[in-house]
């Protein structure tokens, strides 16, 4: 039987780390962030004890501490004869998503064995503000579905999503039938053969109060720092179609993009 991520388990653990920490918490938490980085996802077996030993430096009594440890708080399953399995992935697993490419949240959250759901659902038929207009490039009070929820990360409140759609492309009571819960707009558009060919998103730090719309839908009991992203998806042929605004928590969501180099300036 084979494990993912075989050819070393590569965390860089250096022996004689912290001496106010526990050995054995040490490798806990150093396995720990290696799942959280998504290299494996639920069901995957990971790496055996002895390669465990060789890659962290420590005896496999630490080693079988560690996991040992992660195993008691449900993260790994530990059978006999088989290897170890990750269960789900460890507290503090964050969305991942790479601005290069158009995925949504829930291919992400399906590679890390994280379950997405949504409370406060809502879709309704509204009028285009100016927001909408500028974006979808409609009529200002053109009909518009659109649906609001807070999306759940294993079942606490992560982000507040607010998408919109011309009802042309796609009707309240289409939505209605056939919108997931665990799922994303632009996974229903795509399942209902829209064309949709690329995105732009912009990104912006922003700070939420308790007192505030969001603030309260997110349940929060003092000032957080957010990820404001509106997106805008388009069609193939470069008419806009859809227009997102999600606002993360802290610790929800990871970005990163991938840049190519066009141009240099030579020096001298």
């Amino acid at each position: 039987m084979s494990y993912k991520g075989s050819g070393g388990f590569g965390i860089g653990y250096r022996a004689g780390g912290r001496r106010d920490v526990p050995l054995y918490l040490q490798v806990e938490r150093r396995i720990e962030d290696l799942l959280l980085r998504g290299r494996y996802k639920a069901g995957d077996r990971i790496p055996p004890e002895a390669e465990l030993v060789g890659s962290l430096g420590v005896s496999r009594v630490t080693v079988r501490a560690g996991l040992a440890r992660l195993a008691e708080r449900g993260v790994l399953d530990r059978r006999q004869g088989s290897g170890t399995f990750l269960i789900r992935p460890p507290d503090g697993a964050r969305l991942r998503s790479g601005l290069e490419k158009l995925e949504t949240y829930t291919v992400h959250a399906e590679r890390l064995g994280v379950e997405l759901s949504s409370e406060g659902l809502r879709i309704e038929v509204v009028g285009a503000g100016p927001d909408e207009v500028e974006a979808l490039e409609v009529a200002q009070g053109g009909p518009l579905v659109r649906v609001s929820r807070v999306l759940l990360m294993g079942g606490t409140p992560a982000a507040w999503m607010v998408d919109f759609v011309p009802e042309n492309v796609i009707g309240e009571d289409r939505v209605r039938e056939h919108f997931r819960p665990d799922a994303m707009l632009l996974d229903l558009l795509v399942s209902e053969g829209v064309p949709v060919g690329s995105s732009q998103m912009s990104i912006e730090a922003v700070m939420i109060h308790p007192e505030d719309p969001i603030g309260t839908k997110l349940e929060l009991e003092d000032p957080s720092a957010a990820l404001s992203l509106v997106q805008i998806m388009y069609l193939a042929d470069g008419r806009p179609v859809q227009r997102s605004h999600d606002t993360f928590l802290p610790g929800k969501l990871n970005l990163h993009v991938v840049r190519e180099l066009f141009e240099v300036r030579k020096l001298g």
